[in-house]
């Protein structure tokens, strides 16, 4: 994504449009649904979970969501806990 006093190149039809994504305005000149969007940007759309304008999605919605001039977007990642135990180096 670029930052807004950036040019950003032509890659999409729908136009440059500003977004704010993980809080940060930005430009984007793709193609106008979240599922070109998360693939500009290398997003996994297998693990994450997306919330545009407070509202989180469904996975399998993301190829058919447009993503509108203004739209607050955020990648939302859930990390498991857990105990990370060291294996024991020693030869016995």
């Amino acid at each position: 994504m670029l930052e807004l006093n950036e040019s950003a190149p032509s890659r999409g039809s729908g136009g440059v449009i500003e977004l704010v994504v993980q809080g940060r305005p930005c430009l984007y000149d793709g193609d106008p649904d979240l599922g070109s969007l998360l693939e500009y940007r290398g997003e996994n759309s297998l693990y994450v979970n997306v919330r545009i304008n407070d509202e989180v999605l469904d996975q399998r919605d993301f190829e058919n969501v447009p993503v509108r001039e203004g739209d607050r977007i955020d990648f939302l990642y859930f990390m498991g806990g857990g105990l990370f135990v060291q294996p024991d180096r020693r030869r016995n």
